[in-house]
């Protein structure tokens, strides 16, 4: 597929899975945050909401997207949607990172659709993708979002021969979009990285480093300048990333790209944003979670 598309499933219906995930929140009259509406089909697997913190997000539900699959295999296609409500507070996650598997009939493709309501939170933080030689991927988040919601996204991949040989992914096409309402855009993030300039490790790309990452935090009542310091504090002394923030210049917000040696330091560095960026946003900051 030297043009970069997706071939048509059809041609391999047998081997073609597509998954869909769906997920809405809502607020009950006691401030708790509940599932109202849920829908999953193969390979995606749910349990119920963890509450899991003290404070102003006590009543957050925190779910855990679970696979029954062993990754993306070639020509999967996998769609998220999640619906948080007015006022609601919802933390969804990944229960490990997805392995991209090689592309030996196509591509595969994972896409999810957030809508975060007035006055809610939400916060996507899946673990990352993991891309294995010869994988391609297309991956695509999109964030609508009111202009009194909050919400902190994560997006993170690295590479992996578990064969130890060095060979690398085809192709990963990335894109991440925030939109008011109306879709009017706030921000969008897209590269497109073939896997053998991946390789090269050339500056201005990725250089040595192999695990790349972004953070998105939008919060419409917080002093950002003050949150963009306090982050640029605490990830700026990890020798094992390369970490840029910058203040998003259509919204209260900020965007963070790391890039990371390997996924010890990437895993740090984004829990250490995310943990500042709550704490920022409620005045209290989170419990640890458990993997």
């Amino acid at each position: 597929m030297p043009d970069g598309t997706l071939p048509d499933t059809a041609l391999h219906p047998i081997l073609a899975k597509r998954g869909r995930l769906q997920l809405s929140f809502a607020r009950a009259p006691d401030g708790r945050s509940f599932l109202d509406r849920q829908f999953s089909s193969y390979p995606f697997h749910l349990c119920r909401p963890f509450y899991l913190d003290d404070g102003p997000t006590h009543g957050m539900a925190s779910i855990y997207t679970q696979s029954c699959s062993g990754g993306l295999y070639s020509l999967d296609r996998l769609e998220t949607e999640i619906d948080v409500g007015p006022g609601a507070q919802a933390q969804v996650t990944s229960q490990a990172s997805t392995i991209i598997h090689r592309a030996t009939y196509g591509g595969s493709e994972q896409r999810c659709e957030i809508a975060a309501s007035a006055g809610a939170l939400v916060e996507y933080l899946p673990e990352a993708s993991i891309l294995f030689p010869g994988a391609r991927l297309k991956s695509s988040t999109t964030l609508r979002i009111h202009p009194t919601a909050s919400a902190i996204l994560f997006d993170s991949f690295l590479a992996h021969d578990p064969a130890g040989g060095g060979e690398v992914f085809d192709l990963f096409e990335n894109e991440l979009l925030v939109l008011a309402p109306g879709d009017k855009p706030l921000a969008i993030d897209r590269f497109r990285l073939a896997g053998p300039e991946f390789a090269k490790r050339q500056i201005g790309r990725m250089g040595a480093y192999t695990c790349h990452g972004s953070v998105i935090v939008i919060a419409p009542d917080i002093d950002m300048e003050h949150c963009l310091e306090s982050a640029r504090a605490a990830v700026q002394s990890d020798e094992g990333c390369a970490i840029g923030l910058s203040k998003l210049p259509l919204v209260n917000g900020y965007s963070a790209r790391i890039l990371a040696r390997d996924a010890v330091p990437l895993r740090r560095a984004t829990l250490a944003l995310w943990h500042l960026a709550r704490t920022a946003i409620t005045g209290h900051p989170p419990k640890q979670r458990r993997k």
